[in-house]
């Protein structure tokens, strides 16, 4: 039922093309500014959609637009969704109440058909990406032999980017192929057709990092676990309960996430990053190191070495006494001194996340330190006394690093540039209070 005066965002039912779903959104003209494009796809490689009910292929695109009327106050309305999924979902919004406050939480879902399923699974699925979080949660239940569920068109490789992401690839079948592992990869445009940009601007949060990453990354994993007979979902923690900043990805909102009778453990959340890179390092787990793949910005076979992400990690192991070398990274004698000379120059992005897991390896500095990796015993103890609270980014500095860099990697492609002209004309709209 329509309700007067609410904006509303009707989806069609999903349209099959083989191993691809394509949903297509009808939005109220105030909500328009939010999609850049009214059609998206979910690609499934290795599974036979045509065995899915169609209340659960509607999952995808419900996890990636429920927080956006959340946010803005419109209702939903599908033709039909799995009844554990509708009754999760107010679950999910009480856990997103309670953090952001700015939201209007006006809106409702409802669907023509409510379908009840079952899968009666005892498989288990763990959504994977080689980074330091998932490979730890990996190894904590390899007993369990989970299937890797690994997404391609997030933030870090747009669906484009066949280069980028073959080389991620290759990567996560590579780790996964020494115990045998089945894999599944599944590609979708949805994030690059929302403006992230814009929900950002006027809600105060990175949208995807501190809004929609767990219900969106989980909702893509319900065709799996159809096929697969799975019944629990792991998705790896990034934070402990220490952090309070906001973070789309939290036990509140993951472990509330359910859809037919499976069920989701956000894991991990007692251990902080380095703690995860200690429990990486230790013996039995050593002959993983060498596929850790904890950087998404280069198709080069080892992890770029010269972003944020890898800059932390480096740091982590050479805490722990590893040789990153050893750990799918190119390190030498310059590699900390422009670590150090990259906080000098205020050439790196911090932000309340990062601020929060460099403060993490400070504290897991020793007193006495007794290896030297490449200069590391000077480094870290630069680094245990260095106040993070004083830094600030050069804008100038970070721009010069980031435009080396994108050009390094190739990074810089016209569909990206196309897609960010698109979010900030609709941004400028905006603030004329033209649309």
């Amino acid at each position: 039922m329509i309700r007067p005066g609410i904006p509303q965002i009707a989806v069609d039912r999903p349209e099959l093309f083989g191993n691809t779903i394509r949903f297509r959104l009808h939005v109220s003209r105030p909500l328009r500014k939010y999609f850049l494009n009214d059609v998206s796809y979910v690609q499934y490689d290795g599974i036979d959609l045509k065995k899915v009910n169609n209340s659960l292929l509607a999952i995808p695109v419900l996890s990636m637009i429920a927080p956006i009327a959340w946010a803005v106050g419109a209702d939903i309305h599908v033709a039909e969704l799995d009844a554990s999924y509708l009754q999760c979902l107010a679950k999910v919004k009480d856990a997103y109440r309670s953090v952001h406050t700015n939201f209007s939480f006006s809106g409702d879902i409802s669907a023509e058909k409510v379908i009840p399923n079952k899968f009666d699974g005892g498989r288990t699925g763990l959504l994977f990406s080689g980074g330091v979080d998932s490979l730890t949660s990996y190894l904590r239940h390899r007993d369990l032999k989970p299937d890797f569920i690994s997404i391609w068109g997030l933030p870090d490789i747009p669906p484009f980017e066949e280069r980028f992401w073959d080389r991620m690839w290759t990567d996560i079948r590579s780790l996964a192929d020494l115990d045998g592992i089945t894999t599944f990869q599944v590609k979708t445009d949805m994030f690059r057709n929302i403006n992230h940009e814009l929900l950002t601007r006027q809600f105060g949060t990175g949208w995807f990092v501190g809004v929609a990453f767990g219900l969106f990354m989980l909702g893509l994993c319900a065709p799996v676990t159809a096929i697969r007979g799975i019944g629990t979902v792991i998705i790896a923690s990034s934070y402990t309960d220490d952090f309070k900043g906001r973070y789309g990805s939290h036990p509140l909102i993951d472990n509330n996430v359910s859809w037919a009778d499976v069920k989701v453990i956000h894991d991990g959340f007692e251990l902080s990053r380095q703690q995860k890179v200690n429990y990486l390092c230790k013996e039995q787990n050593a002959r993983y190191l060498s596929h850790l793949r904890v950087c998404w910005d280069s198709a080069l076979k080892t992890n770029c070495g010269d972003c944020e992400k890898c800059m932390r990690t480096i740091v982590g192991l050479v805490i722990e006494g590893i040789d990153p070398n050893n750990c799918n990274f190119q390190v030498d004698r310059k590699t900390l001194p422009l670590i150090r000379d990259c906080f000098r120059k205020g050439r790196v992005a911090l932000n309340e996340g990062t601020s929060f897991m460099w403060r993490d390896l400070q504290k897991h500095i020793p007193d006495q330190i007794n290896e030297d990796i490449y200069g590391s015993r000077e480094f870290l103890a630069w680094l245990k006394g260095y106040d993070l609270s004083q830094y600030r980014v050069h804008k100038l500095s970070k721009l010069i690093w980031e435009a080396r860099r994108l050009y390094r990697y190739k990074r810089t492609n016209a569909p990206s540039g196309l897609r960010k002209l698109k979010c900030y004309l609709y941004i400028a709209l905006d603030k004329l209070g033209l649309i």
